[in-house]
């Protein structure tokens, strides 16, 4: 089978390096192999001149200036005389292997620095400079490209763009003070400045940009999240009023209900009256135990514009006539108060949750309730003497608490404990302005 080894495709894997940098390495090491090779096949020797003359056909022309004949040198040796010592031929061209091998390892050694270029950008281009400085002789343009890829990934990627641009400094000014000629052929010293600075400058702009796009990203991450968390703590604030809601209107009926069908039961057969008004008050209690229900179904998804105000003192008359109908002797006092709907609202439920607990716990026992104005504060009392009749069992007590949740909304502090003189007594007291 043909392709890349297995092997060399895991190579980046296990280097930790991304595969298009490992890739853009492995192109330009053989490119530079390819460009070095060529360049030592070409040889340094000018092609021969010709010129045609008429007589005499085509001569070729040599390039160089026309030999001078040796003038022989003469060393004066005692007893001998005079001897002529040869002139000194220079020494034959070194082998072109050695320049070629210096292009091969100068371009190897940038080009694959290039793959490391992302995980350690300073040592990539510490690799490539350094292997340029310690051989000086043989860059290519794949081996340019490499160097330049490093000098920006070392300011683009790493730690600290002071360090990476110190070293890039620091390499412009020994290639400067190396080379007189480099690529691009820029006469002078200047072309390592006009290549590495501004490749550095531009790394650096880019990782500015960078640096906000993800600071940007973070913030509206962040944002989403915490949007996301206040729309859960809204969702459990309104499930948990609901749930107090659901609580108030079904406890407060079901227990009227309750208390109206076990006094039915028992006096149907002496006086059969009785117990025909006690199930028409199980009947209007169930009714209005619907209509409540329905309308808070129809808060939790509004689809009938036909929904009724919540309920408030206005009613109050017609929650007392409910409890007395279910044999709970119930006084009424008030003064003229006039509050806003949230308060009208949280003064019903107190005054609701205060009958259901006396009707519930304290059956046939006198119950009062009294609602007035104390300085700016309404106050708001229920309480009954010692039952007569046979106690309920035990509550779970999230009427009153969610009756404290309540008032926490208003600023206002609920008591609920024995009376003085026996009995029980739930005081609530809060700002009667909204």
């Amino acid at each position: 089978m043909g392709g890349v080894p297995t092997d060399l495709r895991r190579l980046p894997d296990r280097l930790g390096v991304p595969r298009t940098d490992f890739a853009v390495a492995a192109v330009l090491v053989l490119a530079g192999i390819v460009w070095a090779i060529a360049s030592g096949d070409r040889g340094d020797a000018p092609a021969p001149v010709h010129l045609d003359f008429p007589d005499l056909g085509t001569r070729p022309l040599r390039p160089e200036a026309p030999d001078i004949p040796d003038i022989p040198t003469y060393l004066d040796v005692p007893g001998v005389g005079r001897v002529p010592v040869p002139p000194a031929h220079p020494r034959p061209p070194l082998d072109g292997g050695d320049e070629i091998g210096g292009m091969l390892a100068v371009n190897m050694i940038a080009g694959a620095a290039v793959a490391i270029r992302r995980r350690w950008p300073l040592t990539a281009f510490a690799a490539a400079a350094g292997a340029v400085f310690l051989i000086q002789d043989g860059l290519l343009w794949p081996g340019f490209v490499a160097v330049l890829i490093c000098a920006y990934s070392a300011v683009a990627y790493g730690r600290s763009v002071r360090w990476a641009g110190a070293l890039l400094v620091v390499g412009a000014i020994i290639a400067a003070s190396l080379f007189t000629n480099s690529i691009p052929q820029i006469p002078g010293w200047l072309s390592p400045f006009a290549v590495l600075l501004p490749a550095g400058l531009f790394a650096a702009a880019l990782r500015n940009a960078r640096g906000r796009a993800d600071a940007a990203a973070r913030r509206a991450a962040a944002l989403e999240q915490e949007q996301a968390a206040t729309a859960r703590a809204a969702i459990a604030e309104e499930r948990a009023r609901i749930a107090r809601e659901l609580h108030d209107v079904v406890s407060h009926h079901v227990s009227v209900m309750v208390v109206q069908a076990g006094a039915a039961g028992k006096v149907i057969e002496k006086r059969p009256d009785l117990a025909a008004n006690a199930l028409s008050a199980i009947e209007d209690s169930g009714r209005a135990a619907m209509a409540e229900l329905r309308h808070l179904l129809g808060l939790m998804a509004p689809a009938d514009d036909r929904l009724h105000p919540q309920p408030g003192l206005r009613e109050l008359d017609t929650l007392v006539d409910a409890v007395r109908a279910a044999g709970q002797p119930v006084t009424l006092r008030r003064d003229g108060v006039d509050v806003p709907e949230g308060v009208d609202l949280t003064a019903y439920r107190v005054v609701q949750e205060g009958l259901t607990n006396a009707l519930r716990h304290a059956p046939g026992a006198p119950t009062a309730v009294e609602i007035r104005h104390d300085g700016r504060d309404l106050l708001v009392e229920v309480s009954n003497d010692v039952p007569t009749g046979e106690p309920g069992g035990p509550g779970a007590g999230r009427g009153l608490l969610g009756l404290r949740e309540r008032l926490k909304l208003h600023d206002g502090t609920l008591h609920a404990g024995a009376a003085p003189g026996g009995g029980f007594r739930l005081t609530a007291r809060f700002p009667a302005a909204s």
